[in-house]
C-alpha cells in the first residue's frame, strides 16, 4: 500500500473515497467471475470467491477505516481544545 498523507480533511475523504471505489471494483470482478452463462458455477468456484470477497472487505475495512479514526481523532483534539479556551 502506497503512502497516504491524512493531514487535511480532504485528504482523508479522498482516501475513503480510493476505497470505496477499489471496493465495489473488487466485488464486481468477483461477481463476473461467478457468472458463468453456459457452465455454472461450481461449489470450487464459489468457495474461492466467498475467499476473496472477505479479504476485500477486510481490505476495504482497513483502508477506509483509518481515515475515519484519523477524522475522530482530530474531532476529539478539536472539541478538547474548544473546552480548554472555555
Amino acid at each position: 500500500m502506497a503512502d497516504v498523507s491524512l493531514d487535511q480533511a480532504s485528504e482523508r475523504i479522498t482516501a475513503v473515497e480510493t476505497a470505496a471505489t477499489e471496493y465495489v471494483e473488487s466485488l464486481e470482478s468477483i461477481r463476473d467471475e461467478l457468472d458463468v452463462e453456459e457452465t455454472g458455477t461450481t461449489l470450487g468456484t464459489m468457495v474461492a470467491a466467498q475467499i476473496k470477497m472477505t479479504e476485500t472487505e477486510t481490505q476495504y475495512m482497513v483502508k477506509a477505516g483509518i481515515p475515519k479514526k484519523v477524522s475522530a481523532a482530530v474531532q476529539g483534539a478539536a472539541q478538547e481544545v474548544k473546552k480548554a479556551a472555555g
